[in-house]
């Protein structure tokens, strides 16, 4: 009797189990095959030292991903979205083009 109450215990702690281990699985997979070949266009692109800032049309074609994709990408290599000359939206990582409260070409304000 006993061992089938081990048996049953084993069962739906599994049951419990696997899903988690299934979707992390997922979760690492994707970031191997899909962010991290992304990620390092993204970081290529915006170490260039011609340019601080990328469009984030730019960024998006050259990378294939759709825009909300491409920013959290971006959010997770360190950069912060800006305001191109054009008024359209740009990004460029932190360390190159850190934020200032006042700076004339990167104010939201207005």
């Amino acid at each position: 009797m006993a061992e089938l109450w081990i048996a049953v215990i084993g069962g739906l702690v599994g049951a419990a189990i696997s899903p988690i281990i299934v979707t992390e699985f997922s979760r690492w997979r994707r970031e191997q095959s899909w962010a991290k070949p992304r990620k390092v266009l993204l970081l290529k692109m915006l170490n260039n030292p011609k340019w601080k800032r990328r469009s984030l049309k730019w960024l998006t074609t050259v990378t294939g991903t759709a825009d909300e994709d491409c920013r959290t990408l971006l959010i997770e290599l360190g950069a912060r979205g800006t305001i191109m000359d054009d008024k359209s939206e740009g990004w460029a990582l932190i360390s190159r083009l850190p934020l200032t409260m006042f700076d004339d070409k990167d104010d939201l304000n207005e």
